[in-house]
């Protein structure tokens, strides 16, 4: 694709704008397993493979729990993502300068709640960088890697699906992004079936942007 054809890149932010397993993710998940298992009354164990089933079926945990707890939510994201985000992560002038090599506009599309995904932003330096967050909230809670969420960033910005450039740590992630017709990357593990780009970290981006 020529980078004129480029207009919005659209940035995953947990496991993708830090390195993997070194930030608040993993915190997060633990949390969900702890919400799972107070909802549903079911040990730790069981609350693993419960969440396995509903990702399966509905994309999310929240998904599943959403329609068959008839949970809110907002008190869900609320208490999941309460956590120690600002001691995890600190500014990262190196993503700063890879970040301000792009010249396109910058959307962070997470399946994390708005509150979560500013505070990473902000803990990282580069809050100000970022054109918009688009996050679970705007995605009718209907998770990546499922097409609703994909379809609504590009109703919402009203740009062709070549028009946009998904990045992310998720092999599943970027296939949607890829069969809907939009430009993807993978940041970190390489695509086994070579269907998309890979590359090692966060700060090789301007040279796919460049390409």
């Amino acid at each position: 694709m020529p980078p004129r054809e480029l207009k919005m890149i659209l940035l995953d932010v947990d496991d993708t704008l830090y390195p993997k397993g070194t930030g608040p993710f993993a915190h997060v998940n633990r949390r969900i397993d702890r919400y799972v298992m107070s909802t549903c009354g079911i040990d730790r164990q069981q609350a693993g493979e419960l969440r396995k089933t509903y990702i399966r079926e509905y994309g999310s945990t929240l998904q599943g729990l959403m329609r068959h707890y008839g949970i809110d939510p907002a008190h869900y994201l609320e208490d999941v993502h309460d956590v120690p985000v600002e001691d995890m992560l600190s500014r990262d002038e190196r993503l700063r300068s890879a970040l301000g090599l792009l010249d396109r506009d910058l959307v962070a599309f997470t399946n994390g709640s708005l509150d979560y995904a500013f505070r990473i932003l902000k803990a990282l330096g580069i809050d100000e960088m970022i054109t918009d967050l688009f996050t679970i909230e705007y995605m009718d809670f209907v998770p990546k890697p499922l097409p609703w969420a994909y379809r609504k960033v590009m109703q919402q910005y009203g740009k062709r699906p070549g028009e946009y450039l998904v990045v992310d740590d998720s092999i599943a992630n970027v296939r949607t992004a890829k069969e809907l017709g939009m430009a993807a990357v993978i940041v970190g593990p390489e695509d086994p079936g070579g269907f998309v780009l890979s590359i090692p970290t966060i700060y090789d981006i301007p040279r796919v942007v460049a390409w």
